[in-house]
């Protein structure tokens, strides 16, 4: 590059975010929780698990501790729940259409009994069509599909971790 064009590139990017800082603009995934530590109360060994914890240490100022008694707060997944249902049939009375849905409820409390988040109830759905020719890809494609809604889920779970009420309020 040359020198007068490396300056050009420099303003514009400076001029950039400048811009960008004064109109309310923050990176997606970033948020300030009432609580610096966290404990989850789960199964450590499932994919849901390890995704939270990577997306909570990675966007916020939380840090997740392996003890409860280290914790200002307590993540509790109190159910996990998925379930398959059949939306239409076809001319043999066979399943051709299935429901998928995932539901999962948590609440986040403080060790002294203080609610940051009160029980909430999460849930998303898809639609699998189902075809007997196929047999084998469904099975695979309804673990993408729920894979798939694991990721609304730990959307949503952050942004309630993100409204979370604090002990002040």
């Amino acid at each position: 590059m040359t020198q007068p064009l490396q300056r050009r590139t420099m303003l514009a990017l400076a001029g950039a975010l400048l811009l960008s800082s004064g109109c309310g603009f923050r990176l997606r995934g970033n948020f300030t929780a009432p609580f610096s530590t966290l404990y989850l109360q789960m199964r450590e060994n499932t994919r849901f698990a390890a995704q939270l914890t990577r997306t909570i240490e990675a966007g916020s100022n939380v840090r997740i501790v392996s003890r409860p008694e280290e914790a200002e707060a307590v993540f509790e997944l109190l159910d996990m729940r998925r379930e398959r249902d059949v939306l239409s049939i076809n001319a043999l009375g066979r399943a051709r259409e299935y429901e998928l849905t995932l539901s999962m409820q948590f609440r986040v409390t403080s060790p002294d009994g203080f609610e940051f988040i009160e029980a909430t109830t999460l849930t998303t759905t898809r639609d699998l069509s189902y075809s007997e020719s196929e047999f084998l890809s469904r099975e695979k494609e309804e673990e993408i599909l729920y894979g798939d809604m694991e990721s609304d889920i730990l959307a949503q779970v952050v942004r309630c971790l993100e409204a979370a009420k604090s002990p002040e309020s």
